[in-house]
């Protein structure tokens, strides 16, 4: 008999109400201490409606907070004059304007949760999204109302630097060794973007200079074991400013902009207004410490967080439900910023790649939920890759079908029109239409209906008639009730190629019903068509195309996308046909590298993206029933095939890329993972790794070494840790490198727990640690159950200490339903007592409950 399990936290979409009062200005006194920190709020309240008597508040809190006194209008209230509501207080107001003033301490000491204000390394930093103000004092915790800030931190002068949102109006110094800074931000904003840091912290500075001449005063701050490796995010910085200005014409409206490096932090970064707190894995990059990857992961992100300014900041979103509205917008904007300042195709790829192999299965799988949802266990759990990814990709989807220039039309006219407010994603619809009148009304499906499209293509050719008909069908099943859904709009980007790969034609028409025929004439012989170029829209594409197509679009595709794809598609037809012997799939494969090796001087950096077989991941999304064993053992058959085949060619790209530049390591390192694979050859891994003074080339022989277990790695691990023990972002990956080896065992998990580095605390580390523990497939598949249990069991343990970062954990146990038995039964007993364990978060409950209900 199946387990049922209720929970009493859903919040509904369709429940909203906006607030009934204003808050215009909020000023925060806020006197630091590590052990009691004492917050007094002051803020004055007025009722919308002018016609109401009197009207009910809540201000949101928590059992963090221990509340000293409160007062109205100067009269300090006893306990029948307010009710305590679980943790938020309930006060009715009447008609009128009225200060608040409420004095409160809390302990960051203690915050584990690092969520509000705690300690980071000896640093006082705070995390407010989503709901972290609740954790300092009481207020509206609630992204519709924006207010202005005026900030006055206190501090030992221990912590020299006191940093807050917006602009640096006063600073001294106080009695009994302490100082002050007084901040203020001019432009209304919600309590998730307000910040602090008070620290000992070093910076480096520049300026950026606006269109009008004016400065804008930079600055990145980092301990200062760290500062050497800040450089490069000041130059993204100053890139994305520039970037913002030219692309879309938007400025920067402070007169200070600061980035802060964190060391403990549940997300990657924080778009705080002109005070951004960076988890110090998303900022420290020198080529002796971070691979080609870190720097292009640093600038994006860094984009990402100043792109925020405008897109979440100036306009933020009205609920929480409308998460998407500010990030798929501000992923889409990093995306096309990176995508001018790297190479595009590899970016494109990368970008499809991630959301194929990670988004795409969440989105079938029990945990799958709308870009909008209506109804949410948790607040925390819609940071998810369906709200940022896929939501980027439904951004995408309005330039697609309006082209760059009715989007930037369309673009303009939102930030004009809802500068300054709290919207929806219906509110960006709106403004798209109201420039482009051509907007498909069906639009917004692609926010409200759950699950990935499937779009099932088929073509006949007629000679005699000289005629092509291209069918195109479109089918939705929620993944979670198997009903269908109804039809959204759907770009398809398409080519024509002849049989001697000559372009005939490129075009892009949108499948709006449920089917549609397109019909192309004065076609002399039948040619090749090639489907959803640039990855036109995020749905899976159902064409059985030929061995021989595939392999012309491998050779002749102009689109980067389509050219990946191509091989993708035809890999995947390979390994998926059950009919094949491993000798005949070895070879259609190497038949259709064997040209790449000439690209690879053409293009290096995109040919080394060709040539990476993507995650086992995607692989085992496509499958029913996972089949990690059969899986690995036909890409380690191949791969070894391609290796001996071609294994001259192989070290000739080897040798011939050694130039110190990202393009040229790119293709090197993929040429050392074929290479290696043969055992003659491994002795390249041990020579790469201690001849190199870059991370890209000393990592990539790592990993190789772990992954081919050759006699030598152990050595190579303990000089990583020897060398690199005082960098925290390196001894993740030390630690990560290992949690993925795919021999992994029990044993040496045990060993990890044991090492001195371990801590539970971290985020970092818990995501090097467990989170890639639970990557690893094929180490799950051979050990089983018990090494779901330990997964399990470190979850549990670290919920107790940070429950959002426990609730990113699960993803192991999302698969679930596709395990084999008697595996599967035995996951979900687990998962069943995870769910009866005493003093569950929500969050975690919230997550495990969907996957088993």
């Amino acid at each position: 008999m199946p387990f049922t399990y209720t929970n009493d936290h859903q919040i509904y979409r369709l429940d909203y109400t906006a607030p009934n009062f204003t808050v215009e200005q909020l000023a925060l006194e806020i006197d630091l201490d590590p052990v009691s920190t004492k917050v007094t709020t002051r803020f004055v309240i007025d009722a919308i409606d002018q016609n109401i008597d009197e009207y009910e508040v809540r201000l949101h809190g928590s059992n963090e907070l221990l509340l000293a006194t409160i007062a109205i209008d100067g009269q300090q209230l006893d306990s029948s004059e307010f009710i305590f509501d679980e943790n938020d207080l309930l006060i009715i107001f009447t008609q009128g304007q009225h200060t608040v003033e409420i004095i409160n301490t809390i302990n960051p000491s203690t915050n584990t949760e690092l969520s509000g204000i705690y300690i980071s390394n000896g640093m006082f930093c705070s995390d407010c999204e989503p709901q972290g103000f609740r954790n300092i004092t009481y207020f509206p915790d609630r992204p519709d109302v924006m207010t202005r800030y005026r900030v006055t931190l206190r501090a030992d002068q221990a912590y020299p630097v006191l940093l807050s949102n917006g602009n640096l109006i006063e600073e001294g110094l106080l009695e009994n060794n302490r100082h002050y800074a007084i901040w203020e931000d001019p432009f209304p904003k919600p309590t998730y973007l307000f910040a602090i840091v008070a620290g000992n912290l070093a910076y480096i500075e520049d300026q950026h200079i606006r269109p009008n001449g004016s400065p804008v005063q930079l600055r990145v701050y980092a301990d200062q074991k760290d500062i050497d490796r800040c450089d490069f995010a000041m130059k993204s910085l100053k890139k994305a400013m520039k970037w913002d200005e030219e692309r879309f014409g938007l400025i920067c409206d402070l007169d200070f902009y600061n980035i802060v490096a964190v060391d403990d932090f549940n997300g990657g970064a924080m778009e705080n207004k002109g005070l951004n707190l960076f988890n110090t894995s998303c900022i420290l990059a020198s080529p002796e410490t971070a691979n080609d990857d870190d720097f292009t992961f640093v600038e994006a992100v860094v984009g990402h967080e100043y792109f925020h300014n405008w897109t979440g900041n100036r306009i933020t979103l009205r609920d929480w439900f409308n998460l998407s509205l500010k990030e798929s917008l501000t992923v889409f904007r990093e995306q096309e910023f990176i995508g001018t300042e790297e190479h595009p195709g590899v970016r494109r790829v990368q970008d499809v790649n991630y959301l194929r192999t990670h988004q795409f299965p969440d989105d079938q799988g029990p945990l799958s939920h709308a870009v909008r949802p209506d109804t949410l266990g948790s607040i925390e759990n819609i940071y998810t890759t369906t709200t940022y990814e896929k939501g980027a990709e439904i951004i995408r989807l309005y330039q697609t079908i309006l082209g760059k220039e009715g989007f930037d039309r369309g673009f303009a006219r939102y930030i004009k029109e809802f500068d300054g407010q709290a919207v929806t994603v219906d509110d960006f619809y709106q403004a798209m239409k109201a420039e482009n009148p051509r907007l498909f009304d069906n639009f917004m499906l692609w926010y409200s209906q759950r699950g990935t499209p499937i779009v099932k293509a088929s073509t006949e050719y007629h000679p005699d008639k000289k005629e092509l008909r291209l069918s195109l069908k479109q089918y939705l099943f929620d993944p979670v009730t198997k009903e269908s859904k109804q039809p959204m709009p759907i770009p398809v980007s398409y080519a024509l190629f002849s049989q001697d790969g000559e372009l005939l034609l490129e075009e892009t028409f949108t499948l709006t019903t449920h089917q549609q025929c397109l019909v192309f004439h004065n076609i002399d012989a039948e040619p090749i068509i090639s489907l959803l170029r640039g990855f036109s829209a995020p749905v899976m594409l159902d064409y059985d195309y030929s061995f021989r197509e595939l392999q012309t679009l491998i050779a002749y595709e102009t689109d980067y996308f389509s050219k990946w794809e191509a091989l993708q598609n035809l890999i995947l037809k390979v390994i998926f046909a059950r009919d094949m012997t491993l000798d005949q799939m070895s070879e259609i494969i190497g038949n259709a590298v064997e040209p790449l090796f000439d690209y690879a001087y053409e293009d290096p950096a995109f040919c080394a993206q060709l040539l990476t077989i993507p995650d086992e991941g995607y692989y085992l999304g496509l499958m029913e029933v996972e089949d990690i064993f059969y899986l690995r053992n036909i890409r380690q058959t191949i791969v070894r095939y391609v290796a001996s085949r071609f294994q001259d060619r192989w070290l000739k790209l080897y040798q011939d890329f050694q130039k110190d530049d990202a393009e040229s390591r790119a293709i090197k390192n993929i040429a050392l993972k074929f290479i290696t694979s043969l055992e003659e050859y491994q002795y390249l891994l041990p020579e790469q790794y201690y001849q190199s003074s870059n991370m890209t080339d000393i990592g990539s022989a790592l990993k190789c070494a772990v992954w081919q277990d050759i006699p030598e790695k152990q050595a190579m691990l303990d000089d990583f840790y020897e060398r690199y023990q005082h960098y925290s972002t390196l001894i993740d990956r030390w630690f990560s490198v290992q949690e993925s080896d795919p021999n992994l065992t029990l044993d040496m998990l045990d060993k990890i727990v044991e090492h001195p580095a371990f801590t539970r605390n971290n985020p970092n580390r818990v995501r090097a640690i467990v989170g890639a523990v639970g990557k690893n497939r094929y180490a799950l598949a051979k050990v089983g159950s018990p090494l779901y249990q330990w997964i399990a069991n470190e979850i549990l343990e670290i919920d107790r200490i940070n429950s959002i970062t426990a609730a990113k954990l699960v993803t192991p146990f999302t698969k679930v339903a596709r395990l084999q038995e008697p595996l599967q039964s035995e996951v979900i007993e687990i998962i069943h007592t995870m769910l009866k364990a005493p003093n569950i978060s929500n969050n975690l409950f919230d997550q495990l409950k969907r996957i088993v209900q």
